[in-house]
C-alpha cells in the first residue's frame, strides 16, 4: 500500500477534512462578524477556495501577489521555493498587508509547499500585525500538510490563532464536499 508524506493511504482524505466532512452546518454569513479572506495563489487553487469562502461570509478579500514571477515547470517552480525556506530568501511582495484594523476574524489561505506555508505567505505573515486578532489559516495540498498548522501558528505572530482546514486535492473531491468543509469549519469561527 502506498503511503502519503502525511502517513496517509494514497487517496485517503487528512483526517481533518474527513472529521470536518462529517459534520455538515449551514454557515452562510457572519451576522455582525466582519470578516477579511486574504491568500496566495499560484495554480488557481486556493484562490477558488478563498472566493468560495468570501461568498458564504461577504468577507473582503486580499491576495497576496509577488513581485517576481514563480517558473511554470513544476520541478522549477520546487527548487525555487525549497531554496527561499532554506536561505530565508523570501520573495518580495507587490502590496504591504492590508489595514486589518476593522476586521474581526482573518482567514489566510496557501498552498503547502514543502510541508509547509508557502513562502509568498511567509512573507505576508512577517510584514503582518495581527495583534488580538483572531486567524485561522486554510491550506490545498496534494501530499501533506507535514508541519503547515505548527508553522503557521508561529509565524502569525500575535495573532489569537484558530482551529484551520486543510483541503486535500479539492479540485478532485466529490460534488459537494469541499462546500461542507467550509460550511462546517466557518460555522465554528464564526461561534467564537
Amino acid at each position: 500500500m502506498k503511503v502519503t508524506a502525511a502517513g496517509l493511504p494514497a487517496g485517503a482524505a487528512p483526517p481533518v477534512l474527513t472529521h470536518l466532512l462529517s459534520i455538515h452546518s449551514t454557515a452562510t454569513g457572519t451576522g455582525d462578524t466582519k470578516v477579511l479572506i486574504i491568500y496566495y495563489s499560484l495554480t488557481g487553487n486556493t484562490k477558488s477556495i478563498a472566493e468560495k469562502i468570501r461568498e458564504k461570509t461577504g468577507g473582503d478579500v486580499f491576495e497576496i501577489e509577488t513581485e517576481r514571477t514563480y517558473p511554470p515547470e513544476y520541478s522549477a517552480l520546487t527548487e525555487e521555493a525549497k531554496r527561499e525556506l532554506q536561505t530565508d530568501d523570501l520573495p518580495i511582495l507587490k502590496k504591504n498587508p492590508p489595514d486589518m484594523s476593522s476586521y474581526d476574524l482573518l482567514l489566510v489561505g496557501s498552498p503547502v509547499w514543502w510541508y509547509t506555508v508557502s513562502t509568498p505567505v511567509m512573507s505576508f505573515l512577517r510584514k503582518a500585525d495581527f495583534t488580538g486578532k483572531k486567524v485561522s489559516a486554510f491550506c490545498t495540498n496534494e501530499g501533506g500538510i507535514g508541519k503547515f498548522f505548527p508553522h503557521f501558528k508561529e509565524q502569525a505572530q500575535n495573532a489569537v490563532v484558530l482551529e484551520g482546514l486543510d483541503l486535500y486535492k479539492p479540485r478532485q473531491a466529490r460534488k459537494g464536499e469541499v462546500d461542507k468543509a467550509l460550511d462546517s469549519w466557518l460555522s465554528k469561527l464564526l461561534r467564537k
